[in-house]
């Protein structure tokens, strides 16, 4: 996700393209799950390159715009090709980070994923940051998510039976959920609380004494795949410095 925000040669987005591909065929996930999630963000995709086509740009490199006509007109409107092409270029790397995003999200259990980030920042705990607490944190955030979600359906067909509609227009709906917000931040500082005591009742205090439910150990596929994001690193280094375009 990192090397997708700092790349800007087409080469290497079609390189990471391919392989984001290849890691999606490899979940053996079937691909609509990953479509569906690029439905969300469609209308952040098109006003990105509406904004790039019709602002001025100046982060193309030169030999993008080499004997093409720099602008359009429709309607009395200027579109900058230059701006149309970083635009595509921009929600382009979007929809690969939302991917690479699926498959994150798809093929690992929030506990995994956070026994890996409390692994990969255990160093920081020298300087006293609390690596612990930060991990759980961020599960119970993702745990959350789910249980939130569920509890403003449940307040939102309460309301309905109760006679709100939340149709028409944009504004109707967008008032139409100010009542929904109000229940649902008890609900979930409710639910927080709730979960407080409980962790309290359990005696937890944090990495304190603490010692890991499993051991998490080095396998060949870690080091296979070390190597193989190491291979990828470089190639795109040489991609963004010999292949612009």
């Amino acid at each position: 996700m990192t090397l997708l925000m700092w790349i800007e040669s087409w080469c290497a987005l079609i390189f990471w393209t391919l392989l984001i591909a290849v890691m999606m065929q490899r979940t053996q996930l079937p691909p609509r799950l990953f479509v569906r999630n690029l439905r969300v963000f469609l209308w952040l995709f098109a006003l990105t390159i509406l904004l790039q086509a019709l602002g001025p740009n100046f982060s193309a490199a030169p030999e993008v715009t080499d004997g093409i006509s720099p602008q359009w007109q429709v309607w009395g409107i200027s579109i900058s090709w230059t701006g149309l092409l970083v635009g595509v270029k921009y929600a382009w790397r979007l929809a690969l980070l939302i991917f690479v995003t699926g498959i994150l999200s798809f093929t690992t259990i929030p506990t995994d994923l956070t026994d890996g980030v409390e692994r990969l920042l255990k160093p920081l705990q020298r300087w006293r940051v609390p690596v612990h607490e930060l991990a759980f944190m961020s599960t119970l955030a993702l745990r959350f998510v789910p249980t939130i979600i569920d509890e403003a359906e449940r307040i939102q067909k309460a309301q309905m039976s109760r006679g709100a509609d939340f149709s028409g227009s944009l504004i109707k709906r967008i008032q139409a959920l100010v009542p929904l917000l109000v229940p649902l931040f008890v609900a979930t500082f409710q639910r927080a609380d709730e979960l407080a005591i409980a962790m309290e009742a359990r005696c937890y205090r944090g990495s304190e004494g603490r010692v890991p439910f499993r051991e998490m150990r080095l396998e060949k596929r870690d080091f296979v795949l070390m190597v193989s994001m190491l291979v990828s690193v470089m190639m795109t280094l040489m991609l963004e410095k010999w292949m612009w375009f």
